[in-house]
């Protein structure tokens, strides 16, 4: 059979899920937040001369691009695509006359945006005064202001611009991107943003081996997008990132690292794509039509959100505890290592929410309560493995751990309360089996990967995300149970059946190979 070069795969794709869109009516482009595909579309003089203050200023050309990228004719840009949501620039704390010349534009290009069905919100950076603020956004008649940065007064600002819009009859949303996940796990925002890494790889870690758990090192948001959905809650999680220069792929990437664990990258164009897109230049529209086939793969999966996190082993998260950043890690770098998990709020620790688990992470606990303990003890008692600190038992003096029975399952005691992440990670190698881990994902060091099933657990998918710029091949995916059928969807090409082996209980499966992102569904 021929082999069709993924790049025609890709372009021809994207044509047929642009034209598609192009014919939805753009009543039903923008609903809730929840339906929201956000793109960062900044521009106007405002953000010229914010961009003029910057310690590397950009060049002539894109300061011309983004002082006119508020002209009409950059909506047209949307057209066929998935975003129905435009983050503009509102107010910066710039000059008074600079800010009073953004407004009327902001007002009439949010105008037209809003005639085709697009939600429009406005970005408001430190310096801006609440007051301002709402009588701009009332005045646009935007469903929303963003708030990027830090703000003197913190959620001071926040109650006073809610307080100034009601006063003005308007019921945009306040939506502040948060710098770090802590303050937001607690809150009750509409829309959970927050900034998150531009996704990709770094050095090689010591040791690393074409195996399920080494590799290189990588940044990636998977773990913090699914951290805010443990009850599969619809609020949305947006990743407020900037790529900057790099490769084209690097948008790819940051879709579908959002986007795997359910949640949406705010689109952010960069300074060296701009001219070329108000030029129409041939090379930024292909990219740009690629961009717009990828989110809207993802968009045509939407329920692929709806399914359950998969994992044999569960980490206990305490929003509240003192320990939170030291517990986020874990969630990082057990990702890391390929190995599934469950995250469980400690407000929800229970019997019913451990069953079906082979380990449990419990450090956030510190010091468990007696029931705690009691549901702990149990689980490990019935062959489950409970790691933790001192307050577990007799913890050494000259090792990191050590392991105590308790029935038929075991405790790793570990010295520290709180032990390095990235070894409490490796040793879950040493202390499981690979069959221990229900998936595994062989031979792809530069991929990570997602899986979910739904309720039943007759259906699995298992999403993967190469982070590298050179396509991963051929990976090997072992799951320790029987499945029939797997279907591979990829962005660039239709549903593709593969070769299923079962042994011993197991199944196996090869992929080819894998550009920037495939999801593996079994049935």
């Amino acid at each position: 059979m021929r082999t069709i070069p993924a790049a025609v795969l890709r372009t021809g794709f994207a044509l047929g899920v642009l034209l598609g869109l192009c014919l939805a009516p753009a009543s039903l482009r923008a609903a809730g937040p929840e339906a929201w595909v956000p793109a960062r579309w900044d521009g106007g003089p405002l953000e010229a001369a914010r961009r003029a203050r910057d310690k590397t200023p950009p060049g002539p050309e894109v300061r011309d691009a983004v002082a006119k990228w508020y002209d009409p004719a950059t909506l047209g840009l949307l057209d066929g695509t998935p975003v129905n949501c435009l983050l503009l620039t509102l107010s910066g704390g710039a000059a008074p006359e600079i800010e009073r010349q953004q407004r009327p534009l902001v007002s009439q290009y949010a105008r037209k945006a809003r005639g085709r069905g697009l939600a429009v919100l406005g970005l408001v950076y430190p310096g801006a005064d609440p007051s301002t603020v709402a009588e701009a956004a009332a005045q646009a008649q935007l469903d929303g202001v963003v708030l990027e940065g830090e703000f003197p007064s913190g959620s001071g600002f926040v109650d006073k611009l809610r307080k100034a819009l009601r006063a003005r009859g308007s019921n945009a949303l306040v939506i502040p991107v948060a710098s770090s996940a802590g303050p937001l796990r607690k809150a009750a925002w509409p829309v959970l943003a927050v900034e998150g890494v531009v996704p990709g790889v770094g050095k090689l870690e010591e040791g690393a081996t074409a195996s399920a758990t080494a590799g290189l090192w990588i940044d990636s948001n998977m773990w913090l997008v699914r951290s805010f959905r443990l009850d599969r809650s619809p609020r949305p999680v947006w990743l407020g990132h900037r790529t900057g220069a790099g490769s084209p792929d690097l948008y790819l990437r940051s879709i579908a690292d959002a986007a795997a664990a359910g949640g949406r990258w705010i689109l952010s164009i960069d300074d060296s794509l701009r001219p070329t897109l108000l030029r129409r230049e041939a090379k930024a529209l292909a990219l740009w039509r690629n961009i717009g086939a990828f989110l809207a793969f993802f968009e045509k999966h939407a329920e692929w959100r709806n399914l359950a996190p998969f994992g044999a082993v569960a980490i206990i998260l305490d929003t509240a505890g003192p320990r939170l950043d030291n517990t986020e890690e874990f969630l990082n770098l057990v990702a890391r290592r390929q190995i599934p998990y469950r995250v469980i709020d400690r407000s929800r620790l229970s019997a019913p929410a451990l069953e079906g688990l082979r380990a449990v992470l419990a450090f956030d606990l510190a010091p468990p309560t007696e029931a705690e303990r009691k549901v702990l003890r149990d689980f490990a008692s019935q062959g489950g493995l409970v790691l933790g600190g001192p307050a577990w038992g007799s913890p050494p003096k000259d090792q990191s751990y050590t392991v105590a029975s308790v029935d038929q399952g075991e405790v790793a005691v570990y010295k520290d309360e709180a032990p390095d992440p990235q070894s409490v990670a490796r040793d879950l190698n040493d202390l499981l089996t690979t069959p221990d881990f229900g998936v595994s994902v062989f031979d792809a060091p530069s991929v990570l990967s997602y899986v979910s099933t739904n309720d039943a657990g007759s259906r699995m998918l298992i999403q993967m995300v190469n982070y590298a710029d050179t396509p991963a091949d051929a990976l090997t995916i072992w799951v320790t149970r029987k499945f029939q059928a797997a279907r591979l969807h990829t962005p660039e090409s239709g549903p593709v059946e593969l070769p299923v082996k079962r042994s011993g209980g197991r199944t196996q499966i090869v992929i080819p190979g894998l550009t920037v992102y495939g999801a593996l569904e079994l049935e």
